[in-house]
């Protein structure tokens, strides 16, 4: 499974760099398509790994950065953060600072609401948050000039044509492949809390360190994420899903590389698909939306007849 997932990847990654109306023209290669496709791989990784230790630690088959609206909050952060140097004059934070702030502050209050209500009330605040943190976003962009409403409009939607060339994006790249390794050896103590923190407390797991790590490395995940290629959704609710159904295994230090594999491949699929069949640069947003909103009502069905 690893090595056709690897095979999909490059083969796709190898479509993003060489189809298009400009054929394989050097130039636009390296300057256009490569930093796209590298974003793609790279958000797509960091959101299906941020999903994956959501859906663990919440215990919610439908938690998603997206839909439980800590994308929307990194965005919100990362655009105020501009908006007070603009502005106002404050120090300047930076979209990756601002964004890591809003994740961290979004996921430790659903991690809190999680340990006193059930999976439909998180995912209800989760859904009304997006919707506020959207609204909210909309009013601060009329504080903007017009003149920089373009460049930001294309990233605060969701685009991987968002991603930074030359250093930036390879300092991101470096930084992405940091909190993969990092999640990959101390997954145990996350996968112990698949039945709860008394439950990994008793499989002799250190569950307050288990759940501030997945605070951590989700909130580093999706504000990497945003700041780089804005608030692409669903990835991180269907990757981990797919690896599970993939492989036949539920535990996230089993699934973990297929979850990676399979968000790279995602993102890279759909933004080919879009870049290729509409005439106009469209947010990466659109397709996925509509594979993922048909996915995750059918999560939600399968979750209430359980009950």
């Amino acid at each position: 499974m690893k090595a056709l997932l690897l095979a999909a990847v490059t083969l796709l990654f190898s479509a993003e760099l060489l189809l298009g109306p400009a054929g394989t023209d050097p130039y636009v290669i390296g300057a256009v398509r490569l930093p796209r496709a590298v974003g793609a791989v790279v958000g797509g990784v960091l959101l299906g790994l941020s999903g994956l230790l959501l859906q663990t630690a919440l215990r919610n088959p439908l938690a998603d950065p997206y839909v439980l609206g800590v994308s929307g909050v990194a965005v919100l952060t990362a655009l105020g953060s501009y908006l007070l140097w603009r502005l106002v004059g404050l120090p300047y934070l930076g979209f990756y600072v601002g964004a890591l702030i809003g994740a961290l502050a979004a996921t430790a209050a659903l991690l809190l609401l999680a340990s006193r209500a059930g999976i439909l009330v998180v995912l209800m605040t989760g859904v009304l948050l997006s919707y506020a943190s959207s609204s909210v976003l909309q009013l601060m962009l009329l504080a903007l000039p017009p003149e920089e409403l373009g460049y930001l409009y294309v990233g605060l939607q969701g685009s991987f044509a968002a991603y930074p060339a030359g250093v930036p994006g390879v300092a991101t790249a470096l930084a992405t492949l940091a909190v993969v390794v990092v999640v990959f050896f101390n997954l145990r103590h996350v996968a112990a809390l698949m039945h709860g923190e008394e439950a990994a407390a008793g499989l002799g797991a250190d569950a307050r360190r288990a759940v501030m790590y997945v605070v951590g490395a989700a909130a580093v995940g999706v504000g990497v994420a945003v700041a780089s290629v804005g608030p692409v959704g669903f990835i991180g609710l269907l990757a981990p899903h797919m690896a599970r159904w993939l492989t036949g295994r539920y535990r996230a230090d089993l699934v973990f590389l297929e979850t990676a594999g399979l968000g790279a491949a995602l993102a890279l699929a759909a933004d080919l698909a879009v870049r290729l069949l509409s005439p106009r640069e469209l947010p990466v947003n659109v397709l996925l939306s509509l594979v993922g909103a048909p996915a995750a009502g059918w999560l939600l069905w399968r979750h209430v007849h359980k009950i």
